[in-house]
């Protein structure tokens, strides 16, 4: 999606500050569907993805009186995204956790505190992935995954085209499953683990 355009922006923010429903109602518009299948592709789950889109909105609305400040809106506001993203996917693990107490106490499941422990060893083996690769390849992937740039954002700052920041992201990727899955993490574990390392 294209992003609106720096001027534009910055009145919607403006009017946002000021409490006009009709610019925050635009630039609810702008982002909905971009950040509703981002959420999606991660919660599996339409009602959460659009419960948890939907508290990121509820959160930028609380705090409008900040947005004018901002030098750039969209690195900003994908932060929120993928931080409410990582609440609700914590949030499930919690509950799955739960869920698992029973083997647990039978004593044919690892522990909470193992499970947890786990967690914490796969977020070093994803910073250890990410410290093999090229130092041009680390900043391509932290502009995306930690400041929320668009690949078109990405490549300006870079000096190279947008198809190159796509392949560097998914040998990036693809890089991180293969360290992971060969430590003996789960396919459907690792994202979870890539977006919560930091």
């Amino acid at each position: 999606m294209p992003d609106i355009p720096l001027y534009a922006e910055k009145e919607l923010l403006t009017g946002i500050a000021a409490g006009d429903q009709q610019a925050f109602a635009q630039l609810y518009r702008h982002y909905w569907n971009e950040v509703y299948h981002l959420a999606l592709s991660f919660l599996k789950s339409p009602a959460q993805a659009e419960d948890t889109i939907q508290e990121v909105f509820v959160k930028l609305w609380h705090k409008k009186e900040t947005l004018p400040a901002l030098q750039e809106f969209r690195p900003y506001f994908m932060v929120m995204v993928r931080n409410e993203i990582i609440n609700t996917l914590r949030r499930n693990h919690r509950h799955l956790l739960i869920q698992g107490m029973e083997p647990v106490i039978a004593g044919t499941a690892e522990s909470p505190q193992e499970a947890l422990m786990n967690s914490k060893e796969a977020t070093v083996l994803v910073k250890e992935a990410l410290s093999s690769l090229p130092a041009r390849q680390q900043q391509i992937f932290n502009l995306s995954r930690e400041q929320g740039l668009t690949h078109e954002q990405i490549a300006q700052q870079m000096q190279v085209s947008k198809k190159t920041v796509a392949n560097l992201i998914t040998l990036t990727l693809n890089h991180i499953r293969g360290h992971l899955s060969r430590q003996g993490y789960l396919p459907e574990l690792l994202f979870l683990v890539i977006i919560c390392q930091g």
